[in-house]
Formats: C-alpha cells, sequence, structure tokens
C-alpha cells in the first residue's frame, strides 16, 4: 500500500493565539503548547502543528508565502515501502533521514514533504437512520442532534501551481499516488495508494503556487453545518456557504483559517479503488454542483472518461 493518508500538516503563522483559538473551535483537540507551537490532534492519529517563524528545524516558505501549510507528512505503512520510496526520490534530490522510520525532501514546487512509518487509526462515524417518502429507516425516534462538529481525519489538502499537472505528475510516477479525475483547466485529484478517499491530494491549476486549503471530514451533513452554525457564533463565517461538489460528491463547507488559506469541513466524499476509471470534468461545471444561497446560471455539462492520452499528458 505506501502511503496511507495525510499524518501531520505543519502551519507556520504570525499569530499563534489566533491559530490556536481557531483550531479549538473548529474541534481538533490541543494537545501541547509552548512559545513556539502548539499541536492537535484528531482521532485517526493524526496531528495538525503551528509554529511560529522562529521554531527550530522549520522548511522554507512555499513561493513567498509567510502564513499556511510549510510541510505535509504522509503515514507509510511499512518499513520496505518507505525505503523504496525514498531511495526513488534521492536519485535526483537530496533525502534528510530522521532515524530509520522517517525521511524528508522537496517536492518539484519546493514543498517540504515527509514519509514517516506510522498506521493511521481506523475511525468509524456513527450511522443515522434517514428517512424518505416510502422508506422508514426512523421510526419513533429523534433524529441524533450535534452541538458542533469534531474532524474525524484529514481527507484532501489543495495546493495551487501555474504547472499543477508538472507537480501532480512528481506524485504520480515518484509516490504512486493515483489520478483520480482531472480538471479541465483547473488540475488534477489524486488519491494515496493505500486510501478510498476521491483524493487526498489536489494540485489546483492557478497564477501562483500557494497553499489553498485543507479538508476536515466529519461524520454526517447534521455535524456539517452544527460545525458552522458554531463557528457563526465564533465570528468564523463562510464566504460560500454549504455546498456540494460534482467531483467527488463532497459536501463542502470552507472557512478562512487565520493561519493560512481556508479550513474545510467536508462529508459524504466518494471512495475509491484502484477499479475507479478517472473522468476529465469542465472547470465550472465540475468544480460545483450546487450552492445553498443558489447561483444565477448552471454551468454547461461537461464531464467525459478520461483516455489514456489524457492521462500521458501527466
Amino acid at each position: 500500500m505506501a502511503i496511507t493518508g495525510i499524518l501531520s500538516i505543519t502551519y507556520v503563522t504570525n499569530d499563534l493565539e489566533a491559530g490556536r483559538q481557531f483550531h479549538e473551535q473548529l474541534g481538533l483537540t490541543l494537545v501541547h503548547a509552548s512559545a513556539h507551537g502548539i499541536d492537535f490532534a484528531l482521532p485517526d492519529g493524526s496531528s495538525v502543528l503551528l509554529r511560529t517563524e522562529g521554531s527550530p528545524d522549520l522548511p522554507a516558505p512555499l513561493a513567498d508565502q509567510d502564513n499556511g501549510v510549510r510541510e505535509v507528512c504522509w503515514a507509510v505503512n511499512d518499513v520496505a515501502s518507505l525505503a523504496a520510496l525514498a531511495a526513488g526520490i534521492a536519485v535526483d534530490r537530496p533525502v534528510c533521514w530522521s532515524g530509520e522510520t522517517e525521511c524528508a525532501f522537496h517536492d518539484d514546487a519546493g514543498l517540504s514533504v515527509r514519509l514517516r512509518l506510522a498506521q493511521l487509526k481506523p475511525i468509524s462515524a456513527e450511522s443515522d437512520p434517514t428517512n424518505a417518502p416510502g422508506r422508514v429507516e426512523r421510526l419513533n425516534q429523534l433524529r441524533r442532534w450535534y452541538d458542533r462538529a469534531i474532524p474525524l481525519q484529514m481527507q484532501h489538502v489543495v495546493f495551487s501551481s501555474p504547472q499543477a499537472r508538472a507537480q501532480a505528475r512528481f506524485y504520480v510516477q515518484r509516490l504512486g499516488f493515483r489520478i483520480s479525475d482531472i480538471q479541465e483547466e483547473g488540475g488534477v485529484f489524486l488519491r494515496a495508494p493505500g486510501s478510498v478517499q476521491h483524493h487526498n491530494l489536489y494540485w489546483q491549476r492557478a497564477e501562483m503556487t500557494a497553499f489553498r486549503h485543507v479538508s476536515y471530514g466529519v461524520a454526517n451533513l447534521d455535524a456539517l453545518m452544527a460545525g458552522a452554525a458554531y463557528m457563526a457564533r465564533h465570528g468564523v463565517k463562510s464566504r460560500l456557504g454549504l455546498g456540494r461538489h460534482r467531483i467527488s460528491s463532497t459536501f463542502f463547507y470552507y472557512m478562512p483559517n487565520p493561519c493560512g488559506g481556508d479550513a474545510e469541513y467536508s462529508t459524504d466524499t466518494d471512495c475509491l479503488d484502484d477499479h475507479w476509471v478517472p473522468r476529465v470534468w469542465g472547470r465550472v461545471f465540475g468544480h460545483i454542483w450546487w450552492l445553498a444561497q443558489g447561483r444565477e446560471q448552471e454551468p454547461e455539462e461537461r464531464m467525459r472518461m478520461a483516455t489514456e492520452e489524457d492521462l500521458k499528458l501527466l
């Protein structure tokens, strides 16, 4: 399987207290705090690390960004896979080892990437029975009420680049990621080989190389909207509001993060394995299926199965 998912992300922020407050409100568990950093944990064993610019061993910034994610650490599930991946990377760039179970390097965009021997913990969100006309799954029973959202895992991280396909190529050819879907003039959605999430990484085409957002998976739509309401009561509001993507089918709710980029509550994302055939989507058609606030005009339908030629372009 090799890489199974996101093990940790490291932010650099010039306002550590604002970052602490935001991520606690978001629903993460604080496990350690000091003058130079704060660590948060998620139920699957992954972590979100906040650091100040003066912290030791901090990676260089991505492009010209001060705030934002400086490093992504991926979980690798066995020693042989870790050694093979590191050897393949070392053919054309430095690889720095920390003991025998962890190594770091830079991808083609200049982002610091870390691989660590680790097992993400299995998680299981409770299933809430859903009624619909003619289908009764919940009889004489109230639906569960959520006070707020509790992120269970980091489902994906997003970066942008003028050469998004070239950046995606590195992860496919060198780290074994699978192509989930392609967005015309948009970017490439990538799934870690040991994951069933539609995508763990998205390289988005844009004029500048930058960090965009991290997606936090929650139990269901009720939990997502309870979290959105909780964040709004604490002064954090979304620019788009609730919506659903066509690509990946994900319910989304993006919020500005004081540490850089956005944080996304997400749920009901498509799950894939190696039998999936990637699609090629029109950029606007694939991006959003619907928004709660509505749109004046629906985009032209554009979606087709990817061909070998499409995949070779990477």
